[in-house]
C-alpha cells in the first residue's frame, strides 16, 4: 500500500513540475493546434444539444435559481449565470448528442471534463483566450495519464462520473496559476468529490449519465475554491478512492513522463457519428456498403465487434441515451437514414417500426481474434438480403483516431456546420480562433462572446 501511495504522489508531482512550468508559446505548434481543435469541436458539441428537450427542462432549472451573471450557457439564448451554474449546464450539454472527442488508450473524454469550467472560469474572471487553452491543454494531460494509470479489470465504472471532477480541478487550478503543490492539494481534494458511476447506465438509458460530467465541472470548480481555503483532502485520497474503493490497480509506466514527453492530445479522437465510439467501426462498415441494396431487402444482419462493441446490446433502447449505446438500433438508424448523424438518434426513431424491424434482425458476435491496438475496436457486417444476395464490409478502425485522422478541414467542416445551425455568433470567433488568428488568442474569452 504505502508504495502505491508513494508511486501515486511522486509521478503525479513530476507531470505537474513539467507543466507549470511550460508557457503557451514553448508548446509545439501541432500540440497546439490540436488542443484549439478540441476546444472547438467540443464546444460546437457543447451547442449541438440546444434543442434536447430534457435538457432544456434541467437548464430552465439550473436558471431561475442561479446566482451572479457572469458566465454563458450555450444553448443560443445568450443566458449569464453563475460560473458554477454555467460549468455543470455546459458540462451536462456536453456529451449529450454523443459528438464530443475522446481519448483513445483509456476510457476518458479529457476535454469534457477540463472544457465546462474552463469555459465558465475564464469568462467570469476575463482570462485570455491563450490563458484558457494553456489551462486546457495541462489539465487534459492529467486527468489523461491519471485515466491511463487507473487499470481496471472490467468496464464497471463511466469515467464521465469518476474522472470529471479531477480534470475540472486540475484545469483550474492551471488557470488560477497555482502552484505545483496547491494543483496536487486540489486534484486530491477534487478525488473524494467524483461519482461512483455505473457504465451499465449508459447502456440502459439512465439520462442521469448525461449531466455526471456536468456535477464533475461544478465540483472541479468548488475543489480548487476549497483548497485555497484550507478544505483539503489528503495525499493519500486518489489511492483511497480509485485504488481501495473502486478497485483500479495502478500502472506507475502509464503516468510517468516519457524520455521524450508525448501529448495526450494527440492521441484524441474526433467523432462524425453521434453515438458511442465503441460501434463507429461497425457504423463505417455499414455505410460502406450501403449503397449496394435497399435496407427494405434485407433479411438478416450479422455483426462481428470487439468486446467493448458486444456489451452494447440492447434490442429495445427506451431512451436518446440508451440508443446511442444500443449497437442494434445505432446499426438499425444508421441504415435506415444512410447516416449516422444527430438527428438518426432522435426520440422519433425510438418507436420507428422499419428501425424496430431492423433492430430485430441483428445478430451480434465476437470479433475473434481481436487485432492489437490500434485496430483493437474492428467490425466486420455481414447483410443477408431476401434474394440470397451477401454483402460483407470490414473496417478495423474508424476514422477520427490518432492512427485514422480525419483531416482538419474536415473537423472544421463538422464544427462550422453545428455552430451555424445552433449557435451562429460563435462561428466568426472559432473560426478566427481555429486559424489560430492573433486577436483572437490574445482576446479575453468574454470580449469575444460580447463583442465578436
Amino acid at each position: 500500500m504505502t508504495i502505491v501511495i508513494q508511486q501515486i504522489e511522486k509521478s503525479l508531482n513530476s507531470i505537474l513540475e513539467l507543466l507549470t512550468k511550460i508557457k503557451w508559446e514553448d508548446i509545439p505548434e501541432d500540440v497546439r493546434y490540436k488542443a484549439v481543435l478540441i476546444f472547438a469541436d467540443d464546444l460546437s458539441a457543447i451547442t449541438a444539444a440546444s434543442h434536447e428537450s430534457e435538457l432544456q427542462l434541467f437548464l430552465e432549472q439550473l436558471i431561475q435559481f442561479s446566482g451572479p451573471a457572469e458566465s454563458t450557457i450555450f444553448n443560443n439564448s445568450k443566458t449569464l449565470v453563475d460560473r458554477y451554474s454555467a460549468a455543470l449546464a455546459n458540462g451536462s450539454s456536453g456529451s449529450w448528442c454523443e459528438v464530443d472527442t475522446g481519448y483513445l488508450p483509456a476510457v476518458c473524454h479529457a476535454s469534457l471534463y477540463c472544457l465546462p469550467a474552463i469555459l465558465a472560469e475564464g469568462e467570469a474572471m476575463g482570462n485570455t483566450v491563450t490563458e484558457m487553452l494553456r489551462a486546457f491543454l495541462c489539465g487534459y494531460e492529467v486527468v489523461a495519464r491519471l485515466a491511463r494509470a487507473f487499470e481496471y479489470d472490467e468496464l464497471m465504472l463511466h469515467p464521465h462520473g469518476s474522472l470529471a471532477a479531477i480534470g475540472s480541478a486540475t484545469a483550474i487550478g492551471f488557470l488560477r496559476n497555482f502552484s505545483k503543490e496547491t494543483i496536487f492539494n486540489t486534484i486530491c481534494t477534487s478525488a473524494t468529490l467524483v461519482n461512483p458511476a455505473p457504465f451499465k447506465h449508459a447502456i440502459e438509458g439512465g439520462l442521469i449519465r448525461n449531466i455526471w460530467a456536468g456535477i464533475g465541472a461544478t465540483n472541479g470548480l468548488r475543489a480548487a475554491d476549497l483548497t485555497k481555503i484550507g478544505i483539503t483532502g489528503t495525499s493519500k485520497s486518489l489511492y483511497n478512492v480509485f485504488v481501495e474503493t473502486f478497485g483500479a490497480k495502478f500502472n506507475v509506466e502509464n503516468i510517468v513522463p516519457e524520455l521524450e514527453f508525448k501529448w495526450a492530445v494527440m492521441q484524441s479522437y474526433h467523432k462524425q457519428f453521434a453515438c458511442c465510439q465503441y460501434s463507429h467501426s461497425a457504423v463505417e462498415a455499414a455505410l460502406q456498403i450501403l449503397p449496394k441494396f435497399n435496407y427494405k431487402d434485407i433479411k438478416k444482419i450479422t455483426l462481428k465487434t470487439h468486446w467493448r462493441g458486444k456489451l452494447l446490446s440492447n434490442l429495445a433502447p427506451e431512451t436518446t441515451l440508451a440508443a446511442k449505446f444500443s449497437m442494434e438500433h445505432i446499426i438499425a438508424t444508421s441504415v435506415y437514414h444512410g447516416s449516422a448523424n444527430v438527428e438518426a438518434f432522435s426520440s422519433e426513431t425510438l418507436d420507428n417500426s422499419e428501425i424496430r424491424q431492423l433492430r430485430e434482425k441483428i445478430n451480434m458476435y465476437l470479433y475473434d481474434p481481436q487485432p492489437e491496438p490500434p485496430n483493437d475496436r474492428p467490425a466486420e457486417i455481414s447483410i443477408h438480403l431476401s434474394n440470397g444476395e451477401k454483402y460483407i464490409q470490414e473496417c478495423l478502425i474508424a476514422e477520427g483516431s490518432a492512427s485514422k485522422p480525419f483531416t482538419n478541414q474536415t473537423i472544421k467542416n463538422k464544427i462550422n456546420s453545428t455552430l451555424k445551425r445552433h449557435y451562429p455568433k460563435l462561428h466568426g470567433p472559432l473560426q478566427s480562433l481555429v486559424a489560430m488568428e492573433e486577436r483572437a488568442l490574445k482576446a479575453t474569452w468574454r470580449d469575444i462572446l460580447n463583442e465578436w
